[in-house]
This record gives structure tokens, C-alpha cells and sequence, in this order.
């Protein structure tokens, strides 16, 4: 120990600290169900895939997420692309759900969430990208961005 001004000067020592966050964020929320499950009858405490849900019904749920993170106000619009006039229609069965933002042609920017579909019976096989939904914004590519990475997100891609 050396002298600091007359007085002995502490020693030199390490000292680490554990860290506790408090006043956490709220858990992020789970993505939205898209595929269906049921009990399977012939193999109790398991589940069986029964489908996905419709498309309008992830649409609707999706936008309330948007809007509930302020981002659905400054979209022109998010609208359902597969099958357009058939909101009933089944969810396509996917292999990866795909959000990414995209420079219009001639104005604004848009957002796209295509389902990532294996095409095994074709020959050679290869994966579609079918289109789910479409949004459209004039707020800027940075802001396209932060709606694809949400619907990213929200929907598990």
C-alpha cells in the first residue's frame, strides 16, 4: 500500500458487479398461429396438423399488431394478395414465411410477406415464393424496413 497524502491508499482490487435488470419490457408476444393443431385419436398426448387458418384472419391479426406498434397508420394500405377475393381461403402451406421491403417502380416503397412453398412434385423440385400480403408506404425505405422486420416478427418468420 503506498501514501496518497498522508493517508495509506486503499488497495488496488478488482471488483465485479452482477447486474439485475429491473422494470423488464414486456415479454415479446408470441408470433401469430398460422397452422392448426389437433388432438391425433390414434396417438393420445400427441397432435396432428390440421390445416392452417384462414389468410383473412392472420391478415386481421396482423394489422391489429401493426397498429397496436403505430405502424399501421402511416402504411397506404396492407392488403391479402393470395387469393385476393377469398379472405375464407386457407393460409398456404409454407416452408418459410419471407418479410422484406422492396423501391416501387415508379413511387413510394412496398412490403411484402411471400410464404416460401415446396414445389416437390415438379421436376426438378424447387420452392415458390408465393405472395401473402402487400403493403405500401411513402414514409421512406428505413420506415418499409420497420414494417418487414414487424411482420417478421409478429408472424415467426
Amino acid at each position: 500500500m503506498g501514501r496518497a497524502g498522508g493517508r495509506l491508499a486503499p488497495p488496488r482490487m478488482r471488483v465485479y458487479a452482477r447486474y439485475a435488470i429491473l422494470n423488464e419490457p414486456d415479454p415479446e408476444p408470441a408470433p401469430i398461429p398460422i397452422e392448426v393443431w389437433e388432438p391425433d385419436p390414434e396417438n393420445p398426448g400427441y397432435l396432428q396438423y390440421a390445416g392452417n387458418r384462414p389468410v383473412g384472419d392472420v391478415l386481421k391479426e396482423l394489422k391489429r399488431r401493426l397498429e397496436a406498434e403505430g405502424l399501421l397508420a402511416d402504411l397506404e394500405g396492407i392488403s391479402q394478395v393470395y387469393r385476393m377475393f377469398e379472405p375464407q381461403a386457407e393460409f398456404p402451406r409454407y416452408w418459410r414465411l419471407a418479410c422484406y421491403a422492396v423501391t416501387g417502380a415508379s413511387e413510394g416503397h412496398y412490403v411484402h410477406v411471400d410464404a416460401l412453398v415446396p414445389r416437390e412434385d415438379a421436376k426438378p423440385p424447387y420452392v415458390e415464393a408465393v405472395p401473402v400480403f402487400l403493403g405500401k408506404t411513402f414514409r421512406g425505405m428505413d420506415f418499409a424496413y420497420r414494417v418487414a422486420a414487424a411482420c417478421a416478427r409478429h408472424l415467426g418468420a
